[in-house]
Protein backbone atom coordinates (compact mmCIF):
# COMPACT_ATOMS: atom_id res chain seq x y z
CA UNK A 1 0.00 0.00 0.00
CA UNK A 2 0.95 3.39 -1.01
CA UNK A 3 -0.81 7.02 0.67
CA UNK A 4 -1.22 9.80 0.14
CA UNK A 5 -2.58 12.78 2.22
CA UNK A 6 -3.37 15.98 0.84
CA UNK A 7 -5.29 19.24 2.11
CA UNK A 8 -7.69 21.08 0.67
CA UNK A 9 -9.62 24.42 -0.11
CA UNK A 10 -13.06 22.99 -0.39
CA UNK A 11 -14.70 19.80 -0.47
CA UNK A 12 -13.99 17.37 -3.07
CA UNK A 13 -16.54 18.21 -6.62
CA UNK A 14 -17.62 14.83 -7.63
CA UNK A 15 -19.65 14.03 -10.54
CA UNK A 16 -21.97 12.40 -8.55
CA UNK A 17 -23.26 15.09 -5.70
CA UNK A 18 -24.10 11.54 -3.49
CA UNK A 19 -20.49 10.84 -3.10
CA UNK A 20 -19.80 13.91 -1.52
CA UNK A 21 -21.49 12.95 1.56
CA UNK A 22 -19.54 9.48 1.98
CA UNK A 23 -16.51 9.54 4.61
CA UNK A 24 -14.92 6.62 2.54
CA UNK A 25 -15.43 5.78 -1.22
CA UNK A 26 -13.69 3.23 -3.35
CA UNK A 27 -12.84 4.83 -6.77
CA UNK A 28 -11.79 1.50 -9.07
CA UNK A 29 -14.26 2.62 -12.30
CA UNK A 30 -16.11 -0.57 -14.40
CA UNK A 31 -15.49 -4.04 -12.88
CA UNK A 32 -13.17 -4.89 -15.78
CA UNK A 33 -10.73 -1.84 -14.59
CA UNK A 34 -10.86 -2.96 -11.02
CA UNK A 35 -9.89 -6.34 -11.18
CA UNK A 36 -7.19 -5.07 -14.16
CA UNK A 37 -5.72 -2.93 -11.22
CA UNK A 38 -5.55 -5.87 -8.58
CA UNK A 39 -4.12 -8.01 -10.80
CA UNK A 40 -1.37 -5.78 -11.87
CA UNK A 41 -0.55 -5.94 -8.67
CA UNK A 42 -0.20 -9.71 -8.33
CA UNK A 43 1.75 -9.80 -10.75
CA UNK A 44 3.97 -6.83 -9.45
CA UNK A 45 3.34 -4.07 -11.35
CA UNK A 46 0.78 -0.88 -10.78
CA UNK A 47 -2.06 -0.32 -13.05
CA UNK A 48 -2.09 3.32 -15.04
CA UNK A 49 -5.61 3.67 -13.15
CA UNK A 50 -5.66 2.23 -9.88
CA UNK A 51 -8.07 0.98 -7.51
CA UNK A 52 -7.81 3.54 -5.15
CA UNK A 53 -9.61 4.14 -1.37
CA UNK A 54 -10.24 7.74 -0.78
CA UNK A 55 -10.90 8.99 2.93
CA UNK A 56 -12.93 12.36 3.27
CA UNK A 57 -12.56 12.52 7.20
CA UNK A 58 -14.03 16.35 7.00
CA UNK A 59 -17.19 15.19 6.19
CA UNK A 60 -18.12 13.60 9.18
CA UNK A 61 -15.80 15.84 11.80
CA UNK A 62 -14.51 18.95 10.44
CA UNK A 63 -12.34 19.59 13.27
CA UNK A 64 -9.96 17.33 11.43
CA UNK A 65 -8.82 20.79 9.46
CA UNK A 66 -9.08 24.07 9.82
CA UNK A 67 -12.81 25.95 9.53
CA UNK A 68 -13.42 26.19 5.22
CA UNK A 69 -10.99 23.72 5.01
CA UNK A 70 -11.15 20.02 4.19
CA UNK A 71 -8.26 16.99 4.17
CA UNK A 72 -8.06 13.70 2.41
CA UNK A 73 -6.19 10.73 2.20
CA UNK A 74 -6.06 8.30 -0.35
CA UNK A 75 -4.16 4.59 -0.64
CA UNK A 76 -3.43 2.09 -3.94
CA UNK A 77 -2.52 -1.35 -3.87
CA UNK A 78 1.30 -1.46 -4.61
CA UNK A 79 3.54 -4.37 -4.99
CA UNK A 80 5.17 -5.24 -1.51
CA UNK A 81 7.85 -3.54 -0.99
CA UNK A 82 7.15 -1.50 -3.72
CA UNK A 83 8.96 2.43 -4.10
CA UNK A 84 6.47 3.64 -6.91
CA UNK A 85 5.35 7.61 -5.76
CA UNK A 86 1.58 6.88 -5.80
CA UNK A 87 1.14 10.90 -6.05
CA UNK A 88 0.15 11.51 -9.28
CA UNK A 89 -2.04 8.02 -10.25
CA UNK A 90 -4.20 9.17 -7.40
CA UNK A 91 -4.37 12.67 -8.45
CA UNK A 92 -5.20 11.03 -11.69
CA UNK A 93 -7.90 8.46 -10.52
CA UNK A 94 -9.42 11.46 -8.34
CA UNK A 95 -9.73 14.06 -10.83
CA UNK A 96 -11.14 11.55 -13.24
CA UNK A 97 -14.36 10.98 -10.49
CA UNK A 98 -14.02 14.85 -10.02
CA UNK A 99 -13.16 16.79 -12.10
CA UNK A 100 -11.75 19.85 -10.97
CA UNK A 101 -10.28 18.38 -7.98
CA UNK A 102 -6.79 19.80 -8.32
CA UNK A 103 -7.65 22.86 -8.32
CA UNK A 104 -8.43 22.65 -4.47
CA UNK A 105 -5.36 20.96 -3.54
CA UNK A 106 -3.42 22.83 -0.84
CA UNK A 107 -0.46 20.77 -0.20
CA UNK A 108 -0.02 16.72 -0.84
CA UNK A 109 2.29 14.52 1.38
CA UNK A 110 3.13 10.93 -0.22
CA UNK A 111 4.36 7.83 1.08
CA UNK A 112 6.09 4.78 -0.41
CA UNK A 113 5.46 1.32 0.56
CA UNK A 114 8.44 1.39 2.58
CA UNK A 115 7.95 4.45 3.97
CA UNK A 116 4.39 3.25 5.16
CA UNK A 117 6.52 0.13 6.59
CA UNK A 118 8.72 2.38 8.21
CA UNK A 119 6.18 4.64 10.06
CA UNK A 120 4.24 1.38 11.55
CA UNK A 121 6.43 -1.79 11.69
CA UNK A 122 3.16 -3.73 11.66
CA UNK A 123 2.47 -2.88 7.98
CA UNK A 124 5.73 -4.82 6.63
CA UNK A 125 6.46 -3.85 3.08
CA UNK A 126 3.78 -1.51 2.90
CA UNK A 127 0.79 -4.33 4.36
CA UNK A 128 -1.71 -2.80 5.65
CA UNK A 129 -3.64 -5.98 6.97
CA UNK A 130 -0.81 -7.24 9.52
CA UNK A 131 0.22 -9.94 7.05
CA UNK A 132 -0.91 -12.46 5.33
CA UNK A 133 -4.58 -13.28 5.16
CA UNK A 134 -4.49 -16.78 4.90
CA UNK A 135 -7.16 -19.09 6.30
CA UNK A 136 -4.71 -19.99 8.73
CA UNK A 137 -3.99 -16.85 10.11
CA UNK A 138 -7.58 -15.38 10.07
CA UNK A 139 -8.38 -18.10 13.08
CA UNK A 140 -5.19 -17.86 14.49
CA UNK A 141 -4.52 -13.78 14.20
CA UNK A 142 -3.51 -13.15 17.31
CA UNK A 143 -3.32 -16.21 18.54
CA UNK A 144 -5.38 -19.59 18.72
CA UNK A 145 -8.57 -18.15 20.64
CA UNK A 146 -12.21 -18.30 21.26
CA UNK A 147 -11.16 -14.44 22.23
CA UNK A 148 -8.36 -13.90 20.89
CA UNK A 149 -9.80 -10.06 21.37
CA UNK A 150 -8.50 -10.31 25.03
CA UNK A 151 -4.94 -10.03 25.34
CA UNK A 152 -2.82 -11.13 28.84
CA UNK A 153 -3.37 -7.51 30.52
CA UNK A 154 -6.56 -6.93 32.26
CA UNK A 155 -9.00 -4.58 30.65
CA UNK A 156 -6.43 -4.28 27.25
CA UNK A 157 -8.39 -5.58 24.06
CA UNK A 158 -7.00 -5.72 21.05
CA UNK A 159 -9.37 -4.65 18.13
CA UNK A 160 -7.26 -4.19 14.69
CA UNK A 161 -6.49 -6.57 11.97
CA UNK A 162 -3.97 -8.33 13.28
CA UNK A 163 -7.60 -10.07 15.09
CA UNK A 164 -10.16 -12.54 14.08
CA UNK A 165 -12.04 -11.81 11.65
CA UNK A 166 -9.52 -10.01 10.00
CA UNK A 167 -8.11 -7.03 8.06
CA UNK A 168 -11.19 -5.12 6.02
CA UNK A 169 -13.13 -1.91 6.53
CA UNK A 170 -15.94 -3.66 8.06
CA UNK A 171 -14.94 -3.00 11.57
CA UNK A 172 -16.12 -6.03 13.31
CA UNK A 173 -12.90 -6.87 15.16
CA UNK A 174 -13.84 -3.29 17.35
CA UNK A 175 -17.47 -4.84 17.54
CA UNK A 176 -16.11 -8.37 18.61
CA UNK A 177 -13.36 -6.54 21.59
CA UNK A 178 -16.26 -4.20 22.44
CA UNK A 179 -18.76 -6.99 23.07
CA UNK A 180 -16.03 -9.05 25.07
CA UNK A 181 -15.02 -6.21 27.03
CA UNK A 182 -18.55 -4.95 28.32
CA UNK A 183 -19.05 -8.56 29.10
CA UNK A 184 -15.77 -9.24 31.45
CA UNK A 185 -16.94 -5.84 33.00
CA UNK A 186 -19.74 -5.03 33.36
CA UNK A 187 -21.71 -9.12 32.48
CA UNK A 188 -23.24 -7.24 29.11
CA UNK A 189 -23.60 -9.61 26.99
CA UNK A 190 -24.95 -7.56 23.42
CA UNK A 191 -25.68 -8.44 20.07
CA UNK A 192 -25.45 -6.54 16.80
CA UNK A 193 -29.08 -6.63 17.17
CA UNK A 194 -28.73 -4.06 20.02
CA UNK A 195 -27.17 -1.66 18.12
CA UNK A 196 -30.37 -1.11 15.49
CA UNK A 197 -31.78 2.18 16.43
CA UNK A 198 -34.68 1.98 17.69
CA UNK A 199 -37.97 4.63 17.79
Amino acid sequence: MAKVDLALSAPVPWADPAVASSPTVHLGGTRAEIIASERAVARGTVSDAPYVLVVQPTIADPSRAPAGRHVLWAYIHVPNGSTIDPTELVLRQVERFAPGFRDTILAVSARTAPEVARDNPNDVGGDISGGAATLRQLVRRPVLSPQPWRTPIEGLYLCSSATTPGPSVHGMNGWYAARLALHDRFGIHTTLDDLAVRE
